[in-house]
């Protein structure tokens, strides 16, 4: 008997010309831990959707022999919905209730057809732990840093951190079989993030995870699933996080000598057959420059000697062409970002003096930042702690309740963010790209195409693409920006591992000022940073 509590068999999801997902196969059991990755845009969350029921593929089927749930980060989300109501309807449990309401109305009213729904519907309510689901949620809450009073406000009134641990609240409280987690990591600060981990390695059921955050992987994934973002299909890996990156490189190495191998000794056997019908070719001319020998015989023998060559360099053409040269693996083309700092004019770049910022009731402050050309500043602390905040005083983006902020003469202040607004404007993303850049239509396609935005994705406005797509547009609007000092707020979230690696490639040659806030543990480590902030 199987115990798979989720089979996907030959998932299929095509968006107009294109196959997102081409055959996808997928099992879930009570011990799976699967983690699910690959580029921005490959089609992940489209998956999770199509697992959890709430979308249709085209093609292909899933069994579920439990109770799957979808958990989309919350962060972000705009909905009126207070937390708690927008949590009881993610895990089952507000939609349980009314299904069985309305069936219990129907049987006041006598109609005994549904008897069997209503008794099913009884089961799936409790099932979901739909009898102290209100409590329960009130317990994580408090469980995880997160103050019980703001599960009863609007979500979107929210700050991301506070979102992303309600997120944690609904895993804790959720009772589904199988629980499909989308980019749960986004927000979260070092604490969060542990309690995440905590909570992965204690939960029962299956777990399927998106996620960028490669110290999580590590530490999580018993197998990894890996979706091609230009054929559709789906390569799956057993043994974790580090055996996954092992046995990738070396099948893609594997494959990249065999193709190599096979295009070389396909030439090999080219070269020879050319050669033999040169040497056949030579033979023939060779006689005919002999006017005084006019022996048929010799004549006879040469030529014959000649087609035999000749027919040899057939045989070694045909064998040239009867080589099976496998295809090329494809590779990605290697995401560039090149970030250029203006002239260095003086030590100094900007400095916060006395400090004092607000935002609604929270303050912060009285402080004193200085920074100079080549500093690399960590701001740490859990959020809430006024980083984001500290961060928009250094742009300029919020104003100085008291103290002083000093700008050297010169010096372009950038951060990460600051285009999202202004990339929605345009009716494309590479004309909002061309207004923010002044760049022209090649050269502004050209540096989206440099962090993987392809013709298809830049004809679309902005909008309408994916969060990490769109960090990877603000990314090269950045790089087209000669700045003096970068901001970044949380760069990583969005972002795929490719991204990543290129975004950490970029920072550790960066040659001006940099302050970063963020809780990726391989990013910090990655740039080397030589001074912390702590908050």
């Amino acid at each position: 008997m199987s115990t798979a509590l989720l089979d996907a068999r030959s998932i299929t999801r095509r968006f107009g010309a294109r196959t997102v997902l081409d055959g996808v196969d997928l099992r879930v059991d009570a011990a799976s831990r699967i983690a699910l990755v690959g580029p921005n845009g490959a089609g992940k969350s489209t998956l999770l959707r199509i697992l959890a029921g709430h979308e249709r593929p085209d093609g292909g089927a899933v069994r579920r022999h439990g109770t799957v749930g979808y958990l989309p980060q919350l962060a972000g989300t705009r909905s009126g919905r207070t937390v708690r109501a927008t949590i009881l309807e993610r895990i089952g449990v507000a939609p349980a209730a009314r299904a069985l309401d309305r069936l219990t109305a129907a049987l006041d009213r006598g109609d005994l057809s549904v008897i069997d729904a209503h008794a099913e519907a009884v089961v799936r309510w409790v099932t979901l732990g739909g009898a102290d689901a209100d409590a329960r949620l009130t317990a994580a809450a408090a469980e995880l840093g997160l103050d019980p009073a703001l599960l009863d406000r609007p979500l979107r009134t929210l700050s991301g951190g506070q979102a992303a641990r309600a997120g944690l609240a609904a895993l804790r409280t959720a009772r589904f079989d199988v629980v499909l987690l989308d980019e749960p990591t986004n927000h979260l600060d070092a604490d969060g993030l542990e309690r995440l981990a905590a909570l992965l390695d204690g939960r029962t059921g299956g777990i399927v995870v998106v996620s960028h955050d490669r110290a999580l992987l590590a530490r999580f994934a018993r197998q990894v699933v890996e979706l091609d973002g230009r054929t559709g299909r789906a390569t799956a890996y057993a043994g974790g996080w580090a055996a996954y990156e092992r046995e990738r490189d070396a099948a893609r190495a594997a494959a990249l000598a065999a193709h190599e191998q096979a295009v070389a000794a396909r030439a090999r056997l080219r070269a020879a057959a050319t050669e033999t019908r040169r040497r056949a070719a030579a033979m023939r001319r060779g006689f005919d420059r002999r006017p005084n020998d006019r022996d048929k015989f010799a004549r006879a023998w040469v030529l014959a000697r000649a087609d035999g060559v000749a027919r040899r360099a057939r045989v070694v053409a045909a064998r040239a062409e009867r080589v099976a040269v496998p295809e090329r693996p494809w590779q990605e083309r290697p995401l560039q970002l090149t970030l250029t700092a203006a002239e260095r004019r003086r030590g100094w770049v900007a400095a916060l003096e006395g400090a004092v910022v607000r935002r609604g009731g929270f303050a912060l402050g009285p402080l004193d930042l200085a920074l100079a050309h080549g500093d690399r500043v960590l701001l740490r602390g859990p959020n809430g702690s006024g980083k984001s905040t500290l961060l928009a005083a250094l742009a300029g983006a919020l104003l100085l309740a008291a103290g002083r902020r000093r700008v050297a003469p010169g010096a372009v202040i950038a951060q990460l963010g600051q285009a999202r607004a202004a990339l929605d404007d345009g009716p494309s993303l590479v004309a909002a790209f061309r207004a923010l850049t002044g760049a022209d239509e090649t050269a502004a396609r050209t540096a989206l195409a440099s962090m993987g935005l392809e013709a298809a994705a830049v004809a679309r406005p902005a909008r309408t693409l994916s969060p990490g797509e769109r960090t990877r547009a603000e990314l090269a609007v950045l790089a087209h920006r000669r700045a003096t000092c970068l901001l970044l707020d949380e760069p990583t979230n969005h972002l795929d591992v490719a991204a990543l690696e290129t975004l950490e490639a970029a920072l550790a040659g960066w040659p001006g000022a940099l302050v970063v806030a963020t809780h990726d543990r391989r990013l910090r480590e990655a740039l080397a940073l030589d001074r912390e902030v702590a908050l």
